[in-house]
């Protein structure tokens, strides 16, 4: 579904991603693991067309799409839950929502798609008169997320999800996460915490100082001695 071979992104002089390359078959959910500034988000942004990359090529369904418009991206079929969340404040859950309903086809379902929001999301419901600023913190990841869901993409990206979050709230999201996929959403899944990443994902990458130095299924990578010892721990 998803291709990204030998990916650059520079900011100036300074290489923020350097010959990454990953995939993404229909119906996973992939994650990309790695510390602060490792360039998860780059590679993300990159996807999505908000950065644009110095080198490399990114293949969504068989097509290039890195010379795209984000527009043009989110009308292919991605969509995208940033870091930080990025909300109207001020807005309304359901205002919100609406305002990811990105391209015609997507804003004709509109309906139909907040249902399909809320149906995953039945609290956002039960708040979708209050504005987005008086939600909890994991009620506004929910809402970020259930936003990137109103363009009905094939492909959803989530950038650094837990952040700023409980663990118990987290584990609610990344229990979220799970049955998003399975309402036949693929995801890519960018986070710090290398325990969620592995616990969720079917497969994973491991990205360091803007390099994939670690991939495999999840299952494998459990038992890498480095990764062990120093992401989870043990």
């Amino acid at each position: 579904m998803l291709e990204v071979q030998d990916l650059e992104v520079r900011y100036g002089r300074i290489g923020a991603v350097v010959d990454v390359s990953l995939r993404v078959d229909k119906d996973e959910i992939v994650g990309l693991m790695g510390p602060n500034g490792a360039g998860k988000s780059s590679v993300i942004k990159s996807i999505i067309g908000l950065v644009k990359p110095t080198r490399g090529r990114i293949s969504f369904m068989n097509k290039d799409i890195q010379d795209l418009a984000t527009e043009d991206i989110i009308v292919a079929g991605i969509a995208m839950a940033p870091e930080g969340r990025e909300l109207f404040p001020y807005l309304t859950v359901e205002e919100n929502l609406l305002m990811g309903a990105i391209g015609s086809r997507s804003w004709k379902a509109r309906e139909d798609r907040l249902e399909f929001a809320y149906s995953i999301f039945p609290r956002l419901k039960e708040r979708k008169k209050q504005i987005a600023k008086s939600l909890s913190g994991g009620e506004q990841q929910m809402l970020t997320i259930a936003r990137a869901l109103m363009s009905d993409p094939k492909l959803l990206l989530v950038d650094e999800p837990s952040l700023g979050l409980s663990p118990k709230v987290t584990s609610l999201v990344f229990k979220l996460l799970k049955s998003i996929r399975e309402e036949g959403i693929t995801i890519l899944l960018a986070d710090q915490n290398a325990r969620r990443i592995l616990d969720t994902c079917d497969r994973a990458y491991l990205i360091e100082n803007g390099r994939i130095v670690k991939e495999g299924r999840t299952e494998d990578l459990k038992e890498d001695k480095t990764i062990k010892e120093v992401y989870l721990g043990l």
